[in-house]
């Protein structure tokens, strides 16, 4: 029962994969490249979902078309770059393909190098060595490949990990408010894309040791697809509704390369504090690090050094440090003590409840219920 609902599910996976490919190619919108790695990565797992099919019911023996079977099997070693220069480009909007991005593809080389040297050999030897070299084909090839897979599974994650972390710190020198760039959904699809990966390697490993558990392999088989086919669904039906937001910062930001001298660094924070002061731009929710430097006839990038030189902070705490003040002030005052915390987060520049909660303990040490009933008493 669980083989053929596994069957079931590859070729609704397959399908839609190819589906899915065509819908993205044809949408006017969004950039190129972002497409093109996303359509590339569905086309590949499609392209190792169809050599499964093949060889699982003979459509391609095996015996006859060796090459292909063990050539075709670097779709697994493409996979997860491509995956990873997709977070990339969908981070950035200024991310382009390089010649340096070649380097992604080497392990898909050796493996190739070393499967077209295996085929040959096994094609060019005689009939009584032939079943020697099956079998330690059989024994250390597929080892090395699923050995290399999981090191290069491992490697790229934590690679997309970081890459989604310099990106949120990157925000923060940019936007006060980084409600809006949605990154938990990406969190939550690498920890499903994960363990997709470790029932694949699993499913490999107990294969190779000859372990031959029917009712846990073809739970394996089934578990990954049907996995893979959620995770799918999501990251297209998510990327493409939000690559706008995804792609609104530079990767190679522009900033200073030597310190300000003491005399100007004073000159520019003395004209930022006193127009934070008087003009209050922090009670403007999208208030962003280039509307204020509009507004103070400085460089953006500039601005943001004079920042994180004087107060060592980005920009995003720069910002929401005045409003946490605010709102300490509208606390203390007689007219808002009818007013919810609700209602002076937003008039004090806050458009979201959770990012007051975290920052407000951040800076004060107690939640704002806890603060406004202390100072209320």
């Amino acid at each position: 029962m669980i083989p053929l609902l596994t069957d079931i599910v590859l070729i609704i996976t397959g399908f839609q994969l190819i589906l899915l490919a065509i819908v993205i190619l044809r949408q006017k919108k969004g950039n190129p490249i972002n497409k093109n790695l996303l359509v590339a990565f569905l086309l590949t797992k499609a392209f190792l979902i169809l050599r499964w099919f093949s060889f699982r019911f003979d459509i391609l023996s095996y015996n006859e078309f060796p090459y292909i079977y063990y050539v075709s099997g670097t779709g697994f070693l493409m996979l997860v770059p491509l995956l990873y220069l997709y977070i990339k480009s969908l981070c950035y909007k200024d991310f382009a393909l390089k010649l340096p991005h070649l380097l992604h593809l080497i392990p898909a080389a050796i493996f190739v190098a070393l499967a077209a040297t295996s085929v040959a050999i096994q094609i060019s030897t005689s009939e009584q060595n032939r079943t020697f070299i099956e079998v330690i084909l059989g024994n250390y090839f597929w080892r090395i490949f699923w050995l290399m897979n999981f090191v290069q599974i491992l490697f790229y994650i934590i690679a997309m990990l970081r890459t989604i972390h310099v990106y949120r710190m990157q925000l923060k020198n940019l936007y006060s408010t980084i409600d809006n760039f949605s990154l938990g959904w990406v969190f939550s699809l690498l920890a499903v894309i994960s363990l997709h990966w470790l029932f694949v390697v699993s499913r490999a490993t107990l294969s190779l040791l000859n372990i031959k558990i029917a009712i846990l392999i073809n739970s394996l088989d089934l578990f990954s697809i049907t996995i893979f086919l959620v995770f799918t669904t999501v990251i297209v039906l998510k990327g493409l509704n939000q690559a706008e937001l995804f792609a609104g910062i530079n990767e190679k930001l522009k900033y200073a390369n030597s310190k300000l001298p003491e005399s100007e660094l004073q000159k520019y924070l003395e004209d930022l504090n006193a127009f934070m002061e008087t003009q209050k731009p922090y009670l403007t929710p999208s208030l962003t690090i280039d509307e204020l430097s509009e507004k103070l006839s400085v460089p953006s990038w500039r601005l943001s050094q004079v920042i994180n030189d004087s107060f060592n902070q980005n920009f995003f705490n720069f910002i929401n440090r005045y409003r946490i003040e605010e709102v300490k002030k509208k606390f203390k005052e007689p007219a808002s003590r009818k007013k919810t915390i609700l209602e002076i987060l937003y008039e004090s520049g806050f458009n979201s409840k959770s990012t007051f909660n975290d920052v407000f303990k951040k800076y004060t040490g107690m939640t704002p219920s806890e603060f406004k009933k202390q100072i209320q008493n």
